[in-house]
């Protein structure tokens, strides 16, 4: 009989990462904009060509998405003919050529991206093949420097050898404003967190591990970062919206070698009904209506055990032979019944700080300080325990709960599971609350017999290299879309652990001995934005750190009146603001496209060449098919686009940007724009005063269309009637602001309509990763 069934715990990713995951890594490199299109050169010199190896061939094709020609270098003497065409074979009009490097391109490089593609001696005999892929990327308005290292390591999980600009740091280099920041990467590529919202929570597929000293960074040194060698066993309940009745449990340790990028998970006991979607997890009894409340999973796994090994990117799940009776930390590999892998490139594991700091996008933090709580003691029961508290936002604006140790002399007097006496000072992560971030219940974890662990120990992470040495093997289920994620979310299962406004405030606290606790000017600003907009009766939304909102309705004109404030907004080194986009929900589910089919409408700020000295907003559509990245979408849509104050339902459309010194201007006053935000107005026909809308934002990381910095969803219920436009401003203390002002960039609604592609179909690159990877 096989053995029974368990739940691996697969990472929550993003709804849509199967159009990346699918296509492969290099294809994701390229949406990022990397021009892949090498330097024919004939000599071997690593700065020129990226590689010490000699130049075997070349591949030129068609990149797929964005219709150049791109070519890349073979180097190596073991490459072959046949190597190179099947290689080349699998890119869009291939051709591959023997001996000869790619054409001169050497303007614009940043640098090049080298990929190991060696492979291993098959015998004692035989040496290995010494192979590389070497791929020129390209400075655009869309890349920098920094956008193509984190491309390169990141996507593709080769090495980035910049030259020219980059190489010599010249702000002419495309450089973007990450590269003035401090570099928080240690020698020997650690430190290196997951793009976009995903570091907020994780290190880099190809960071080589984390330190409790990453340079310039808020939590470094700090004593109540997590153990980088750690293990603990883990209890995991799960509590649906609404109820504290318990609907799964599972059991099971955890072991943590944070400072290699390790992570191993044996899970022993699973029962009860865990939520999910159909797809998301393989499940052979399932339970409930997907069409309301999400399917739930029936289990019953109370014997017998499984293994999750997450290094690096990839993560390794093995089944144990039912008559093996394998223990927690089991590494006889001969009782392994079976084994398999999924590559997740950009998501490594967690990092020791990530509940202590507001790094990566759509994240915030909330230190709130000491609190005693009634701990589960293994042995002696609900025990009063200290502990220090952060409260973590994530990018479904639900946030996490951290317990971390407090008085630790305290846990060794009453805690039968307590350091030793040379780890008397260390504190132990004890609870985490965790939510559902839309795809499932909330969990509440708890953490027991805490045990720290050295390189000794490090045998507990090969157990898959092991195995296969033994001549075991683990296949590839990359492309296996029921293995790597969500499918498109229909259903929102509801969370009680939604930030709310009244009760959050930013406070980014760590303890570090060599942070420098940031001045908070945000308060102060905010005091006179909410007077200015209580006098303009247009109140103020704080959706992000990112975006903010004011809104009101017009009786009149049966409009909202909208303003939107995109914060920390820069432009390129060609002058060039990234676009900016705002996209009507038709619901509370927070998908691209309507659940019950159709078309998403969105507003899109551009500011691309040739389309004029200030930013513009267009009004286009969304297609389903988009979600594909499919370019007859993406012409669909280009031709769908319109000058926003060109449509029926909007009118007083106009872009500030501040940022844009020589754009035609007017002068307006403002409550909220600064030198780096922009903000677009306009009204927009409603009828009757609605009670809410539904809206999501995104942020480019360039003027031309591709990933974005960042993104949310959000609503808007905010809508009082607008005061009158003749109304006198001024704050509670009798100020007038009317010498606050900003640039007003008019919008030219007889431009010509500009071609654009889908916005939120770039999303999928950093939505932060779900519930079953942060523990």
């Amino acid at each position: 009989m096989p053995p029974k069934p368990h739940i691996h715990f697969i990472p929550s990713s993003c709804p849509y990462a199967e159009n990346w995951l699918t296509k492969g890594a290099e294809a994701a490199a390229n949406e990022l904009g990397i021009d892949i299109t090498s330097n024919h050169q004939q000599q071997n010199n690593r700065k020129l060509l990226g590689s010490d190896l000699p130049i075997a061939g070349s591949c030129t094709y068609k990149n797929s998405w964005t219709g150049d020609k791109s070519c890349m270098n073979f180097h190596g003497e073991t490459w072959t003919l046949d190597a190179m065409v099947d290689r080349c074979s699998s890119e869009q009009d291939g051709v591959a050529a023997q001996g000869v490097g790619c054409e001169d391109t050497s303007n614009d490089v940043s640098g090049w991206c080298v990929k190991d593609v060696s492979t291993a001696a098959t015998s004692m005999m035989s040496a290995p093949e010494m192979k590389e892929e070497a791929s020129l990327m390209m400075l655009s308005a869309m890349t920098s420097c920094d956008n193509n290292k984190m491309a390169c390591e990141a996507f593709v999980q080769g090495k980035f050898v910049a030259i020219g600009s980059c190489a010599s740091g010249a702000a002419g280099g495309g450089a973007s404003s990450a590269s003035d920041e401090a570099d928080t990467t240690m020698e020997g590529n650690k430190c290196i967190i997951a793009p976009g919202s995903i570091g907020a929570a994780h290190q880099a597929g190809v960071s080589e591990g984390y330190s409790t000293s990453c340079p310039n960074t808020p939590a470094q040194d700090s004593p109540y970062m997590l153990p980088l060698k750690w293990s603990a066993n883990f209890q995991t309940k799960n509590m649906e919206f609404g109820s504290d009745d318990i609907k799964f449990e599972s059991r099971g340790r955890t072991f943590y070698a944070l400072d290699k990028n390790w992570k191993r998970l044996d899970t022993t006991y699973q029962l009860g009904t865990f939520k999910q979607f159909e797809g998301q997890y393989p499940c052979e009894n399932i339970a409930g209506d997907s069409d309301t409340n999400g399917f739930g999973c029936v289990l019953n796994n109370t014997d017998g055990m499984s293994t999750m090994i997450h290094k690096g990117g990839t993560m390794y799940f093995v089944d144990w032979k039912e008559d093996a009776a394998p223990v927690v930390g089991e590494r006889d590999v001969s009782k392994i019944e079976g084994c398999s892998k999924v590559n997740f490139f950009v998501v490594g594991n967690i990092r020791a700080d990530w509940y202590m700091d507001r790094r990566g996008d759509d994240t915030d933090v909330q230190y709130l300080g000491d609190q005693h709580v009634f701990y589960p003691d293994p042995d002696e029961g609900p025990i009063p325990m200290l502990v220090k508290q952060w409260r973590k936002k994530d990018f479904a604006s639900q946030y996490f709960t951290m317990s971390m140790l407090g008085n630790p002399p305290n846990k060794v007097e009453k805690m039968a599971d307590a350091p030793s006496e040379d780890n008397i000072n260390m504190h132990w992560p004890m609870i985490l609350n965790i939510p559902g971030e839309g795809f499932g219940n909330d969990q509440l974890q708890v953490f027991t017999n805490h045990e720290l662990l050295t390189d000794e120990d490090d045998d507990l992470f090969m157990l898959v290299e092991n195995y296969i040495d033994s001549g075991g093997e683990c296949p590839d289920h990359s492309d296996d879309e029921v293995a790597i994620g969500f499918p498109e979310v229909e259903v929102h299962i509801p969370s009680n652990l939604v930030v709310e406004e009244a009760s959050w405030i930013t406070n980014e606290y760590t303890f570090s001995p060599v942070w420098q606790v940031p001045m908070r000017p945000v308060v102060t600003d905010m005091g006179a934005v909410a007077s200015v907009s209580a006098a303009m009766s247009k109140p103020a939304t704080e959706v992000s750190d990112r975006v903010t909102v004011e809104s009101c309705y017009d009786e009149a004109t049966k409009s909202v009146d909208m303003s939107f404030h995109f914060h920390d907004i820069d432009p390129a080194a060609n002058g060039r603001l990234p676009w900016m986009a705002i996209g009507y929900r038709s619901s509370e589910v927070c998908a691209m496209t309507p659940p019950s089919g159709g078309v998403t409408p969105i507003v899109l700020i551009t500011h691309l060449e040739g389309e004029g000295e200030v930013p513009r907003a267009h009004s286009t559509s969304l297609l389903p098919t988009a979600k594909t990245l499919s370019s007859d979408a993406f012409a669909s849509m280009y031709v769908l686009a319109r000058d926003l104050g060109e449509t029926d339902d909007h009118s007083d459309v106009s872009v500030i940007a501040p940022q844009i010194s020589n754009a035609a201007v007017s002068i307006t006053r403002s409550s909220l724009t600064t030198d780096d935000t922009v903000t677009l107005n306009f009204k927009r026909v409603v009828g009757e005063k609605p009670e809410q809308l539904n809206l999501m934002y995104a942020i480019g990381v360039s003027s031309e269309l591709g990933i974005h910095a960042t993104r949310n969803c959000f609503v808007i219920d905010a809508f009082p009637t607008c005061s009158s436009p003749d109304a006198e401003v001024s704050d509670m203390d009798g100020h007038d602001h009317s010498h606050d002002v900003a640039i007003k960039a008019t919008l030219d609604t007889s431009s010509t309509t500009v071609a654009m592609m889908s916005t939120v179909a770039t999303l999928a690159f950093s939505c932060m990763i779900g519930v079953a990877v942060w523990f």
